[in-house]
């Protein structure tokens, strides 16, 4: 089992940067660059426990993941959002996004990702793994988010 967890420190308030992780996918497309569609498939009314069919572009190949929702809150100065799936068939990933609001321009995102195997000889390729794909992912979402934050806040002003 590999585990990650990242934070940066995003430039907009806590409800703007929200919905770039739940419920606006034209705003995940924006993170999440080969999420092609996301199709609730099982709803849930207190949300953990819905399933999503999310499609996922790599090269020509459009994947399918079953994600299963293990933890949500959505409270006005902390917000998480916890989702598990089976890559390739072979690695049990769980991923989780949080969000603490630090002001009201301020939000810290927090991102962790844990790997798990289904064959533990794979547990071996897990160590030569760093955390490059983490980092550039934080570093993508935090430039998406707060240039969108910027064009609106222009956009208000006009």
């Amino acid at each position: 089992m590999k585990k990650w967890k990242k934070e940066i420190i995003l430039n907009v308030p806590i409800e703007f940067a929200w919905p770039y992780f739940y419920g606006d996918i034209s705003k995940k497309k924006k993170i999440f660059p080969k999420v092609v569609d996301e199709e609730i498939t099982m709803e849930t009314e207190q949300i953990i426990g819905t399933i999503i069919n999310q499609s996922y572009q790599i090269g020509s190949v459009t994947e399918q993941y079953e994600i299963t929702i293990k933890k949500y809150t959505n409270d006005p100065n902390y917000k998480a959002f916890q989702e598990s799936f089976l890559l390739n068939n072979r690695f049990k990933m769980t991923t989780e996004y949080e969000l603490e609001s630090q002001s009201d321009k301020m939000t810290k995102f927090i991102y962790t990702s844990i790997n798990k195997p289904k064959n533990p000889l794979l547990s071996i390729f897990q160590l030569f793994g760093n955390d490059e794909v983490i980092m550039n992912f934080l570093k993508r979402a935090k430039v998406a988010i707060e240039l969108d934050f910027e064009e609106t806040q222009n956009e208000e002003v006009k």
